[in-house]
């Protein structure tokens, strides 16, 4: 009877001590999954970025579409519809164009900055767009010094849009013009001298105005970009800067911020990664909930 009894209580010290180490080890696995997850989570929420938004060069002023009251703001030629959309996590301005037209241009919002912008400051206009045609471009401007648009106040684009349907960076630079003086009225953007066959829209996704040539390379332009000399040739111009004038516009984005020239723009997780890091965690707890369960049924 008491070696039954010994060997009855060395059963049960056997196996309190192997339900301890059962319970270690899930403890384990369960921390290990938590910080796997965390990790995740911080990998996962930092979009990769293989551009500058205008709002991390500093002292720069943008307009950054990240609300469709935008839209409002936009007018032109040649334009048959506009478009909100959102690409991981960043809103663009579709520019749906009339097939085949003449003479193309869209009025840039540039009144949502609220405290304007000088042009002896901001000596370069940098635009985002995506177009799967190559061209040069325009900007035809007006400024508080002389207003209205003519072929004096017209800036070529420094480089060119390419035909790889990516985002790009166009540049243009005020220092080439003598009349980019005072305050900036009135922008319009000629991305083409007419509507290429089979070009349907032009996508855009900001407007910023920089203060040096150094950091147009945070934008992913670099100097030799800019030295393209006639790469690319222009497509015939019919504009006739004076026949339109924007309307006016008496709405305002409710995110105003996002146009200031100091103002970081804040990016939440995408649905993505809460998806993932949701699942991640939903594992953990059903991992710890199976363990907790086992051990209770090992234990009586």
């Amino acid at each position: 009877m008491d070696n039954f009894r010994k060997t009855d209580n060395a059963d049960r010290e056997g196996a309190a001590i192997n339900c301890l180490q059962r319970q270690k080890t899930c403890l384990r696995v369960i921390v290990t999954l938590l910080l796997l997850a965390v990790c995740l989570t911080a990998v996962l929420s930092v979009t990769p970025n293989f551009y500058a938004e205008p709002s991390e060069i500093e002292d720069a002023k943008f307009v950054l579409l990240n609300d469709p009251g935008y839209l409002d703001f936009f007018s032109g030629n040649c334009i048959r519809n506009l478009e909100y959309g959102l690409e991981d996590g960043e809103g663009f301005a579709r520019i749906l164009l009339t097939p085949m037209s003449v003479d193309p241009f869209i009025y840039m919002p540039i009144s949502v900055i609220g405290e304007g912008i000088s042009c002896d400051e901001y000596p370069y206009v940098a635009i985002s767009v995506r177009s799967p045609f190559e061209s040069k471009c325009n900007l035809y401007f007006g400024t508080s010094n002389e207003g209205g648009l003519d072929e004096a106040k017209n800036l070529t684009s420094s480089n060119s849009i390419t035909d790889k349907n990516d985002w790009e960076t166009v540049v243009f630079c005020g220092k080439d013009n003598a009349k980019w003086t005072g305050l900036l009225t009135t922008a319009r953007f000629d991305p083409y001298g007419a509507v290429p066959e089979g070009m349907e829209y032009i996508d855009i996704r900001w407007m910023a105005f920089v203060k040096n040539e150094k950091d147009l390379e945070k934008l992913d332009v670099s100097i030799k970009d800019l030295d393209q000399g006639e790469l690319f040739t222009r497509r015939p111009i019919y504009s006739t800067p004076n026949r339109t004038k924007p309307p006016e516009n008496t709405f305002r984005p409710s995110v105003p911020s996002a146009a200031s020239g100091n103002t970081k723009t804040e990016r939440g997780f995408s649905p993505a990664v809460l998806i993932t890091v949701t699942g991640i965690l939903v594992l953990c707890i059903a991992v710890s909930t199976a363990g907790i369960i086992i051990f209770k049924r090992k234990g009586k």
